[in-house]
């Protein structure tokens, strides 16, 4: 009797222990298959906007796409804000995917009113330093960046929706919303463009495209909103007593630190105890940490607009758009990366992998602009790019396109950061922000190629520091606690998707 027990209860441990193995391999799966299903999105939408800045470059010339370009890096600098609230709103559904459908309903609910109160901020922000804007940048308008401030408030409401989506593991439906924003400002783009709209009126048309796109995730994410969310299984008795403190550490650490307060008396489908200010200083913590990377992409413009003028601006921010692409280029590689950098018995081949797919696809890039010269120009952007006076944008085609390559493997570096817990690369992101400055300032602003050889050569310095870092950096101890079907698309999001 007493071997026939031991028999049984051996072959029950054996089955218990297939049983986990099994569904520890549909996890792994379903997180493969949304970190896939984001990356291809993610890759088509940023090739979407990518065309809306190619279209109007073509379309405006080098003297109306001078204001422009420069409206368009200070709106990437003002979606910080609202990449912060869509990682948060992740977050904070990924914690509470156990909650009854209608508790995380009254969560979301929540999280839509910060969400548009945060955008409400934002606006008024750059509306009220609209004046002082225009006299630091003077190719720019009070007006035109008074309407980016407006866009960017339909933005953020835009990313709320997409944190949202994220969070309740949607991750199909969060590929549709981003593919339907950058499909519709690129019909705006292309519209404008043929009728040769002034910048300002490009900015305020674009708030359209980011509202239809908001309107579109109200009504996709409706059943998550009015009833809750069959992601995750009933669990009243599991939400009655929990309220929710979340707070994201700095910058593009989106693995927030969760605690529990107990609450004897709540409702079970009471809306979570997430205080407004709790939110706020959340939003204001991970836009400190996320606008480095994003502004380190964008900083060699902005100095550029106090410098240049007209065509010669024009010229130089169209160049820009080959950076950019560099930079965003190689964005699915990081995606794609990010959980095995999170695992330590993992992480070191994860990062020489990730290193190298990185700089190929960049060196590639570089390759094909140092070659390609004119013609590329030519066919890029158009004729009036790369006919001769004024800055020759063939020739240093290519020393754009190594400012984003070598910046992505910055931001591949910060993101193993992020999965080690580590601010170094942080720092080290601060330092090239400073160093740039103080060289492009200091006297290399004499000419565009002057300006953009700067950018490169402390970017080559930046990213120099940053790879040295992670290459002999430990790993974390633990790997980072999340719900594993969203760390793959929600850790990363913020800086893969370009504007």
């Amino acid at each position: 009797m007493l071997r026939k027990a031991r028999n049984e209860r051996t072959r029950n441990e054996r089955t218990g222990d297939d049983r986990a193995g099994e569904a520890s391999r549909r996890g792994s799966g379903r997180a493969a298959s949304a970190g896939l299903v984001v990356a291809v999105g993610t890759g088509l939408g940023n090739v979407l906007a990518y065309g809306f800045n190619l279209v109007l470059s073509r379309g405006l010339g080098p003297g109306g796409y001078a204001e422009l370009g420069t409206l368009l890096s200070v709106f990437l600098i003002g979606t910080v804000p609202g990449l912060a609230v869509q990682a948060i709103n992740a977050r904070r559904l990924a914690v509470v995917a156990e909650a009854s459908p209608a508790a995380r309903a009254a969560l979301v609910r929540g999280l839509r009113r910060r969400g548009l109160a945060v955008g409400g901020a934002v606006a008024a922000v750059f509306v009220a330093l609209a004046p002082a804007i225009a006299a630091l940048l003077p190719s720019v308008t009070v007006g035109g960046v008074a309407w980016t401030g407006v866009s960017l408030a339909a933005n953020t409401v835009f990313a709320s929706y997409l944190g949202i989506a994220q969070g309740t593991s949607r991750f199909m439906t969060m590929t549709v919303l981003y593919l339907a924003a950058q499909g519709s400002r690129l019909t705006i783009g292309a519209v404008a463009a043929s009728a040769q709209v002034a910048p300002t009126t490009v900015m305020a048309a674009q708030t359209a495209g980011w509202a239809f796109a908001a309107v579109a995730g109200r009504w996709l994410l409706r059943d998550v909103v009015d009833a809750g969310s069959a992601a995750g299984p009933e669990s009243a008795a599991a939400w009655q007593d929990t309220g929710l403190k979340t707070g994201l550490k700095t910058g593009l650490k989106t693995g927030l630190k969760t605690g529990l307060n107990t609450e004897p008396h709540a409702e079970p489908h009471t809306e979570p105890h997430t205080p407004h200010h709790g939110y706020v200083s959340e939003v204001l913590r991970a836009t400190g940490g996320l606008g480095g990377i994003l502004l380190l992409t964008v900083l060699d413009t902005l100095l550029a607009s106090r410098y240049l003028a007209d065509g010669g601006l024009g010229r130089y921010n169209t160049g820009a758009l080959l950076a950019r692409a560099a930079f965003f280029a190689p964005s699915f590689v990081a995606l794609l990366a990010y959980p095995r950098l999170a695992r330590p018995s993992e992480r070191r081949r994860a990062l020489l992998t990730a290193l190298t797919l990185t700089g190929g696809i960049g060196a590639v890039g570089v390759a094909i602009a140092a070659v390609g010269r004119d013609p590329l120009i030519r066919v890029a952007f158009g004729a009036k790019y790369a006919t001769p006076g004024g800055f020759d944008l063939g020739a240093d085609g290519w020393v754009f396109t190594s400012v984003g390559a070598l910046l992505a493997l910055v931001n591949l570096a910060l993101l193993d950061g992020v999965a080690r817990r580590s601010h170094a690369v942080s720092a080290v992101v601060l330092g090239g922000i400073v160093l740039e400055t103080t060289v492009i300032v200091g006297f290399a602003h004499g000419s565009a190629a002057a300006i953009v050889t700067a950018a490169a050569a402390c970017s080559l310095a930046t990213a120099t520091v940053s790879v040295t870092v992670c290459l002999t950096a430990r790993p974390a101890v633990e790997a980072v606690a999340a719900a594993p079907e969203v760390e793959d698309a929600q850790a990363v999001g913020a800086v893969a998707q370009g504007t």
